[in-house]
């Protein structure tokens, strides 16, 4: 069974007009279907810094759970394919459950730890999935990778400066 570079890819199932997209077939597709803010993990409180008049608020951070399908969508007498390369996937999370910078040099800066889970969905669950999804069932497992943390530094936003007013009769001149 050779392996082919681009055998797993980061892609939708379907175009937004329902039909399949073409760059996802034959291949293992990794697609987000929830975010979440993660309840468990306190975000502590950011305190304003004070420079001459200003405050300068640093970015809170969010912490998040991202629940990711893995599907194999092969097509025609590639089924028994799709059951080996999905078996290989499923290993290979269940060997790295771990992502620590150590160990993958390339994870963004501020991002230092993620942990894969794989989740159990009942019958129920994996039909609603696959139908909000708006595509035909494939073999598939979904996992959820915890607590990836936005804020801080690792943030699309600058921190924002709050101005105070000039009033000598509060103290702020």
């Amino acid at each position: 069974m050779a392996v082919r570079e681009d055998l797993v890819v980061v892609s939708k199932i379907l175009e937004n007009d329902g039909k399949e997209y073409e760059g996802a077939v034959n291949k293992l597709n990794l697609f987000l279907v929830n975010l979440e803010r993660d309840s468990m993990v306190q975000s502590r409180a950011t305190t304003p810094e004070v420079h001459g008049g200003r405050a300068v608020v640093p970015p809170k951070m969010v912490y998040l759970n991202l629940y990711f399908v893995l599907a194999a969508n092969f097509k025609g007498g590639s089924y028994v394919d799709s059951l080996r390369y999905l078996s290989k996937a499923i290993s290979f999370f269940q060997d790295h459950t771990l992502f620590e910078r150590t160990s993958w040099p390339d994870m963004p800066n501020g991002l230092e730890k993620l942990f894969i889970d794989m989740e159990c969905l009942n019958m129920q669950e994996l039909n609603n999935l696959w139908g909000m999804v708006g595509a035909k069932y494939v073999p598939s497992v979904v996992y959820r990778m915890k607590t990836v943390a936005l804020g801080g530094a690792y943030s699309y936003y600058q921190p924002y400066v709050v101005r105070f007013p000039e009033n000598p009769e509060l103290g702020m001149a």
